[in-house]
């Protein structure tokens, strides 16, 4: 009987240890700002967000202007004089606003584009596969993404860094090669962003009547 009693003592502190161990990993995962599962939060829950931006071009030249992002699905990026280019992604659609050019937008379909990975309105990191690089040092990160369905069409390059995440720069890697890199500063999360700002219609519009 007492040999009973200690094995069923004994299995009850393997089950509880079994247990602990497994409390604890999942803390430790969890209080990891830089776990894939967090990063996957953090940019699903990314719903606006405004920055200035540096932009690096595949020739080494550089511009700069504002970014605004409404996820899911919308993006405005608003270039400093002497540019003055408009680029607003919307509806499915990738529109260029070139005041020297036509005053119709020159469009893509978006889908083409990787940063359409971006702008999802769901991110899941752990589980899509569309994870083909990640590595992590202390307050930062570094992941690229790419549609596993159709890797040839290109990657995004994603940098985070703080205490906890937040996206600092993100690279567009097309399927011809060329790469753009857009540096975010200032960065501001507001809590609503007109949507007409993001309406490729209306900037079309908007265009015709005053002539640009």
């Amino acid at each position: 009987l007492r040999l009973v009693i200690l094995v069923s003592i004994f299995k009850s502190f393997v089950k509880f240890q079994i247990f602990a161990f497994l409390l604890l990993s999942t803390s430790i995962l969890r209080a990891d700002p830089y776990s894939l599962e967090n990063l996957s939060d953090y940019l699903t829950n990314l719903k606006s967000l405004k920055a200035n931006f540096v932009q690096v071009n595949a020739d080494g030249s550089e511009s700069s202007g504002i970014i605004l992002m409404k996820r899911p699905g919308r993006m405005r990026f608003e270039y400093d004089k002497p540019d003055k280019t408009l680029v607003i992604v919307s509806a499915g659609a990738l529109a260029i606003f070139d005041p020297k050019g036509d005053q119709e937008p020159m469009t893509y379909p978006i889908r083409n584009n990787p940063i359409s990975l971006l702008l999802k309105s769901q991110i899941d990191l752990v589980n899509s596969g569309m994870v083909s690089n990640f590595k992590k040092a202390l307050e930062e990160a570094v992941l690229i993404i790419k549609d596993p369905t159709k890797p040839e069409r290109g990657s995004v390059e994603l940098l985070f860094s703080g205490v906890q995440p937040e996206l600092k720069k993100f690279t567009i890697r097309n399927e011809n090669g060329t790469s753009t890199s857009i540096t975010l500063e200032d960065t501001e999360y507001p809590k609503n962003i007109n949507n007409t700002l993001f309406s490729i219609a209306l900037e079309t519009d908007k265009r015709k009547g005053s002539g640009q």
